[in-house]
């Protein structure tokens, strides 16, 4: 597929927050909780060049454990980027390969309401940072990690960027299938938080349909 659309994109350097997504025909998120499923050759290709562009990859911790996440691991030869994940509470099995086979130290994004127990245990696999006291500030959380971030989801952590207004560009991927878990790619009521978009490009491979969307600001 076409990727130049994607590589030759103007990102400022401040902090430039772009999401990467896939939903099907009928709106469906996954299948059978995974999304790995709904993915085809291209949107595979796409996924590891959208890696490429960024200084960092934001994911929930949902989306680690549901999807099996491991560490990044370029296709191209280049360096590996850093994977942040977003946590309140600090659950993740920090015995995984995605902790203790990363090249690139992972980093974890939390709150000060999380266990300190579980902090103190994860500093010693990854990079903690504390944004927020309730819940995760996202926005102190963007800023904190600063660059061109690229968040892979999933639908609650989406949902919170947008809420924050922080989501400069959107790579949604169509693909051509019907029938898998309902849902939206994003998760919560978004009710008084309207944001506006244009429509930046679209490419058709397979029946897969991918459009970038760019904030309207």
């Amino acid at each position: 597929m076409d990727l130049a659309v994607y590589t030759d994109a103007e990102r400022p350097t401040r902090p430039w927050v772009f999401a990467n997504m896939v939903s099907g025909v009928d709106g469906s998120v996954a299948i059978d909780g995974r999304t790995k499923e709904m993915s085809s050759e291209a949107d595979r290709t796409l996924f590891h060049h959208l890696r490429t562009l960024c200084d960092v990859i934001l994911v929930g911790a949902s989306t680690v454990r549901d999807e099996g996440y491991g560490p990044h691991r370029p296709k191209d030869g280049s360096a590996p980027k850093p994977i942040a994940v977003c946590t309140n509470t600090v659950q993740l099995d920090l015995t995984s390969p995605f902790f203790t086979e990363a090249v690139a130290r992972p980093i974890i994004v939390t709150s000060e309401r999380a266990p300190a127990s579980a902090v103190e245990r994860a500093r010693a696999v990854a990079d903690v940072r504390v944004c927020g006291t309730d819940r995760v500030d996202l926005g102190a959380a963007i800023d904190d990690l600063g660059g061109v971030v690229l968040t892979e989801g999933g639908p609650t952590l989406l949902a919170e960027i947008l809420k924050a207004d922080r989501l400069d560009e959107l790579c949604l991927t169509i693909a051509p299938v019907a029938g898998g878990d309902p849902g939206r790619i994003v998760a919560d009521s978004l009710s008084g938080h309207l944001r506006r978009f244009s429509l930046g490009s679209v490419v058709e491979e397979g029946g897969d349909v991918f459009l970038r969307y760019l904030r309207l600001r």
